[in-house]
């Protein structure tokens, strides 16, 4: 089940704005859920919405299922598309068609379709181009994979006040999301599908939908969550930075998560400006404009095929094993997280980013309690068990956008981009009250209690830093006084200031 806090909860449980599923959408994934289905009954309920089924008659007649023998009745299409398939696009088009009433209140709201429109499409050539039988389903997931910024619009629609959502990177919107809310929407929309009885793996792909590379997440669903992620990614190259960088970088992604090479990408790129109009009048929207698209076409063929295609092609297992090589020198060798240098690189960009754009951002120094007695007296595999443990539970409670490092020795640090004071200080407390209950095997049949020690500092409206040095400089101060007096607390840079 998706956690979210419960007065978000609370607020969309009772929110009459925001529309829930239709009778037929309901109807619909219940059927998806039975393996015993069977072509005479989906087809009665396809029937049952004149609308959906018209639908389902033109995608199935369409370039998207490019087939010679046209089909003249439902019965025919339900035959071409598969039973599993043409019951993910009737959802689809029920979702999409009540999802659309009422105006929006914060956001641009013909972005917002935009983008999921331009995802799903995107997302259906991905799991087709690598030979995926789920492709309706990877369609539908990375249609609905910011659904949850829908449902922030209803509840808390001053969220997205003086900012525009889709000028913006993905993660950035979520860190933002995170400061006002304590969640954000890849969370919200998980939530809502999994509210709605969706089947699990569409729920974890769109709490996954930023994340390329589908860490932590099992191998069977690997490949799909990789596609909706990317669908996202590709879409946002069309809609708001079609850069060299990034396009480049995409061509990157795509090749080393999907297997898919830059040149077949430029050729995707080209495939995609002609499904996006037989996509725009299924769902009957008027989105992107003609010139536009041949644009970005050219513009993505000329980066990745005649551009790339020897310094990227030729090399690619060069650049593999380099990427592979950077990740690991990136890396502590012992716990898996970050290492000091990749924190002091990420720290600089996270700090301009956020004096740039006014944005909070948060570091916690952390600590572990008398940790040299401890190692001293049960040994050093207790000493490295712990340091795992502490290690674990710093990223079991931060977010993907966040950096756990370890600093050096017993200390670690996490840098939290978009979190304001207050949110840290209730992330810093959860840690404290995490590690009392932990105990780890000191190797000798015994076991070994944890307490940690944190400092905290943050810049924002309230605090100002003029380098990053002197943020850090601050929550290591609050660390010390931590430490100082009695340890097993945090402390808040803030608090010292004040006193």
């Amino acid at each position: 089940m998706v956690q979210v806090p419960e007065q978000i909860a609370a607020r969309l449980k009772t929110c009459t704005s925001f529309p829930s599923p239709p009778p037929v959408a309901m109807k619909v994934i219940e059927l998806a859920q039975n393996p015993e289905i069977d072509l005479a009954t989906v087809a009665d309920t396809i029937s049952g919405d004149p609308a959906i089924a018209a639908k389902v008659m033109r995608i199935a007649n369409s370039a998207l299922y490019a087939r010679r023998r046209q089909s003249s009745n439902l019965r025919q299409a339900l035959i071409v598309l598969g039973l599993n398939a043409t019951l993910t696009l009737a959802l689809s088009f029920t979702l999409v068609a009540t999802l659309r009433n009422g105006p929006s209140s914060g956001f641009d709201f013909d972005a917002y379709w935009r983008r999921a429109i331009l995802a799903g499409t995107w997302g259906k050539l991905l799991a087709t181009e690598f030979g995926r039988r789920d492709a309706e389903e990877v369609f539908l997931a990375a249609l609905l994979q910011d659904i949850g910024m829908l449902a922030i619009d209803k509840i808390a629609p001053e969220v997205y006040d003086g900012i525009s959502p889709f000028q913006l990177e993905h993660h950035r919107v979520a860190q933002h999301e995170q400061t006002q809310l304590e969640t954000d929407h890849r969370v919200i929309g998980g939530w809502l599908l999994s509210e709605w009885n969706m089947p699990a793996h569409l729920v974890q792909a769109i709490q996954h939908s930023h994340d390329t590379s589908a860490q932590g997440v099992d191998a069977e669903h690997k490949g799909f969550i990789r596609a909706v992620a990317m669908a996202g990614e590709l879409s946002d190259i069309w809609l708001s930075d079609k850069s060299e960088m990034s396009i480049r970088r995409a061509g990157l992604e795509a090749h080393r998560h999907l297997g898919i090479l830059p040149n077949r990408l430029a050729e995707m790129f080209e495939i995609i400006g002609e499904q996006l109009p037989v996509a725009e009048d299924i769902f009957e929207m008027d989105l992107f404009d003609g010139e536009y698209l041949q644009d970005m076409t050219d513009t993505a063929r000329e980066i990745l095929m005649i551009r790339n295609l020897h310094t990227l092609s030729e090399n690619e297992n060069l650049k593999d094993e380099k990427e592979e090589l950077r990740e690991e020198a990136s890396r502590d060798g012992l716990t898996g997280v970050f290492n000091r240098r990749h924190f002091e690189d990420s720290v600089e960009h996270e700090f301009e980013t956020a004096r740039k754009h006014s944005w909070p951002l948060s570091v916690i120094f952390v600590d572990l309690d008398r940790f040299k007695q401890i190692n001293d007296t049960h040994g050093h595999q207790a000493g490295d068990a712990m340091l795992k443990a502490v290690s674990e539970l710093l990223t079991a409670n931060t977010r993907d956008s966040d950096i756990v490092a370890r600093y050096g020795g017993d200390e670690f640090v996490l840098l939290l981009p978009g979190l304001d004071a207050q949110t840290a200080a209730q992330v810093a407390g959860r840690l404290i009250a995490q590690a009392r209950g932990k105990q780890v095997d000191d190797g000798n049949g015994g076991t070994v209690s944890i307490t940690l020690s944190l400092g905290v500092a943050t810049q924002d409206s309230n605090a100002s830093f003029g380098e990053s040095k002197d943020l850090l400089a601050a929550a290591d101060e609050a660390l010390y006084h931590s430490k100082r007096n009695g340890r097993d607390q945090m402390t808040c840079y803030d608090q010292i200031e004040a006193a």
